[in-house]
């Protein structure tokens, strides 16, 4: 089963690559939605919803012992950076050819890349689950 460190870690990693890397990502998860499998027409929205539905539990991972207040801090600054940019106020940030052709998606790759060196590949588990129920 996947932590939530590691889920965390994972949508950190989806932001830091490059964008010929989240073209395919998006296109694997969603390609399925359009009769042809060219799923461009989404944009790339997904990446920053996976990335808000494992950052919303932050607190929480944290008063379990599964990230630091340091890691915490760091990815904040993505969090920022997405807020910002949030959907209404910049939609052209969100259609796919931003990916390579807005600065805004190479900052936001900076930033999460210097986020990730926070975060090493490693298990972290929590015994948050085993207390529920």
């Amino acid at each position: 089963m996947t932590t939530r460190y590691q889920q965390l870690r994972k949508s950190i990693v989806r932001l830091a690559a490059t964008a010929g890397e989240q073209h395919v990502y998006l296109e694997s998860i969603l390609g399925h939605l359009s009769s042809n499998g060219d799923a461009t027409g989404y944009g790339n929205n997904e990446l920053a919803l996976e990335f808000g539905e494992i950052y919303a539990a932050a607190a929480h991972m944290q008063e379990w012992g599964e990230i630091t207040e340091e890691e915490i801090r760091a990815v904040m600054q993505i969090d920022t950076l997405l807020n910002d940019w949030g959907v209404r106020q910049s939609e052209d940030f969100w259609r796919r050819e931003a990916l390579w052709s807005d600065p805004r998606w190479e900052q936001l790759r900076q930033c999460a890349r210097s986020v990730l060196s926070k975060y090493p590949d490693e298990e972290r588990p929590s015994g948050w689950m085993n207390d529920v129920g």
